[in-house]
């Protein structure tokens, strides 16, 4: 009496470490993914609050009437239980009316890579 071998219904070794491969990839790239996630909403939060520093200084420097000079004038403020840095300076421009205000906030007080520029206009003539 023959016995008919019968057919294996498993994955051969082969099968399975192309399967491991696979999955090794795909980890790897939605890994690097959550990471890129994760680092691109860190720089949102930081050029989140580093605009308001902005609009609050330039609101201040409007509320109190103040011309900046030329140079740059310096500070800081609290936020979000961090320090931020700032500096802003007065440019000329075409119109004798107009003064140009350059506001730039810092993560560190060498003021060095700005996180947020923000340029704005005021009337000066009264």
């Amino acid at each position: 009496m023959k016995r008919k071998l019968s057919s294996s219904k498993g994955m051969t070794i082969l099968e399975v470490l192309v399967a491991l491969a696979v999955f090794a990839m795909v980890s790897v790239a939605l890994l690097s993914s959550m990471n890129n996630q994760v680092f691109g909403l860190q720089l949102l939060e930081n050029k989140t609050f580093a605009t308001i520093v902005a609009d609050n200084q330039l609101t201040d420097l409007k509320m109190r009437s103040i011309l900046p000079s030329a140079s740059w004038v310096t500070g800081e403020e609290k936020l979000a239980d961090r320090t931020w840095y700032f500096r802003y300076k007065a440019l000329e421009t075409a119109d004798d009316a107009f003064m140009a205000i350059d506001m730039q906030v810092h993560a560190t007080k060498e003021y060095d890579d700005p996180i947020v520029t923000i340029r704005t206009y005021i009337y000066t003539k009264k």
